[in-house]
């Protein structure tokens, strides 16, 4: 089957007036980008899988490590798929779940796969921090107002969708962005300078969040989030749960006044405001990570062969 080409994915359509929401939040963002002018790499790329049906794509699923496990996820997508279609389209999505996850052998680095009237592709998601006077960017006001689901199931991939004008300037911002020489090897420089030219396309997709440990200028990622509030959450749960857990498997296990000094400091991150705090003489801080997915004339960018590489996985077909 012929799947139409993605329109508009170089484009990008800035609006006069945007509906009330969207305008908060255009305001916002260009407040921040005036305040955290500089574009930060945040870590390596996230990986899922994205659905073509006519000319519309959306995320299948967000959320995996690498390529490899953005296939397993595709797979049981599939399977649950495969129960509510017809029994042509049911065969051909259980026999791509079978090499994505099989029972036995390895899995087939294959990254796109047509079944019936979809089309299916791994994807793969960039993630950045704005920073301005070597401080981070902390979430937004309209953070708040973020779904609970961080996989971003069955969003809409539309980059001629109307968006405002500090939006288009980060996405302008974004498309010629290469990594800074000597901070990664050559290869992967090479293959970001030709995804500029085959994906020139950019959208923004929701943000991300993490909890940070600041020390002696240093900071160390402790535990992340779909919201603020689930990454607080979460942080206060590290030293309640996470770390007695460790230290059990370790055949080490804490001590009374360790488990209670870590209970208070739980309790401390509850109870105190805001997205930079000190519990206990400890710095703590939740950041604001961006992601981004390039586009090109036939959809969304696929993995590159130095992540295939990166975990001993060959390029997927």
């Amino acid at each position: 089957m012929n799947f139409p080409l993605m329109r508009g994915f170089d484009h990008i359509n800035v609006a006069a007036r945007l509906d009330p929401v969207a305008a908060v939040r255009d305001r916002e963002l260009g407040e921040r980008i005036q305040r955290y002018p500089k574009i930060f790499p945040a870590g390596s790329p996230d990986f899922g899988h994205a659905v073509q049906f006519g000319n519309e794509w959306r995320i299948g699923s967000l959320g995996a490590d690498d390529p490899s496990s953005a296939r397993y996820s595709l797979a049981i997508d599939l399977r649950t798929a495969a129960e509510e279609t017809d029994p042509a389209t049911a065969r051909a999505m259980l026999a791509a779940a079978a090499r994505l996850d099989p029972e036995d052998g390895e899995q087939l680095a294959k990254d796109e796969w047509e079944t019936g009237d979809r089309r299916y592709r791994i994807i793969r998601i960039e993630k950045f921090i704005l920073i301005g006077d070597r401080v981070m960017e902390p979430p937004r006001s309209t953070d708040a107002d973020l779904g609970p689901d961080g996989l971003l199931r069955d969003h809409p991939l539309d980059p001629a969708a109307p968006c405002g004008q500090w939006e288009a300037q980060l996405r302008l911002n974004l498309v010629g962005r290469m990594p800074v020489p000597g901070t990664v090897p050559d290869i992967i420089r090479t293959e970001a300078r030709h995804a500029i030219r085959t994906h020139p396309g950019v959208v923004l997709l929701p943000p991300t969040f993490l909890a940070l440990e600041i020390e002696d200028d240093a900071w160390g990622p402790l535990t992340g989030g779909d919201d603020p509030e689930e990454t607080r959450d979460r942080l206060a749960r590290h030293f309640t749960d996470l770390l007695p857990r460790f230290r059990d498997f370790q055949g080490d296990p804490a001590s009374a006044a360790e488990l209670a000094e870590w209970a208070a400091i739980a309790d401390g991150i509850r109870a105190t405001p805001g997205h930079s705090f000190s519990v206990r003489g400890r710095e703590f801080r939740t950041v604001r990570v961006c992601r981004m997915l390039r586009l090109g004339r036939d959809g969304p960018e696929s993995p590159r062969p130095s992540d295939q590489e990166r975990y001993g996985l060959p390029t997927g077909a």
